[in-house]
Parts: C-alpha cells; structure tokens; sequence
C-alpha cells in the first residue's frame, strides 16, 4: 500500500483535537500517547501528523488515531491491548 491509499484515513484526522495516538518510530518501537493534532502537513514530500509539540509523525507509521486504524496495519487492533 502507499501514502495514497491514506487519503480517507487522512480527512478523518481533525485539526486541534486531543486524541489517542498510536505509532512506530523510525527503529519500529510502538508508541501510545495522548496529543494535540494540529492536522497533516508534508515535510520531505511526506505526509505527516503535525502535534501541537511540534512532532512531525509520517502518517504511514500511524496506526491509529482515536481508535481509527489506518488500512495500512488492518490486522494490528487484534493484537493491540489497552494496557
């Protein structure tokens, strides 16, 4: 899948929202935090999740936001816990 099968995942995302975020790093570590969306933007010809801390997240390593899961990890919310 590329960056342009996210285009609904994209205008699901609402600007200055707080919401549960789950992500990989660039080294592939799993993140869940609780940010501010300031909303998508490009750097480096990517699309990004802007935060309100000034992180630029590439919106393929989103998995999800608000419980919305990106159709790039389909399978990932069988695996996931709320732990």
């Amino acid at each position: 899948m590329t960056t342009n099968d996210l285009s609904g995942f994209k205008a699901t995302v609402e600007p200055r929202k707080f919401v549960r975020l789950e992500y990989l790093t660039d080294l592939n570590e799993f993140i869940k935090t609780d940010a501010l969306v300031l909303g998508v933007g490009t750097q480096n010809g990517t699309d990004t999740l802007d935060l309100a801390d000034g992180q630029h997240i590439p919106l393929d390593r989103v998995i999800s936001i608000a419980g919305r899961l990106s159709p790039l990890f389909p399978g990932y919310a069988n695996y996931s816990c709320d732990c």
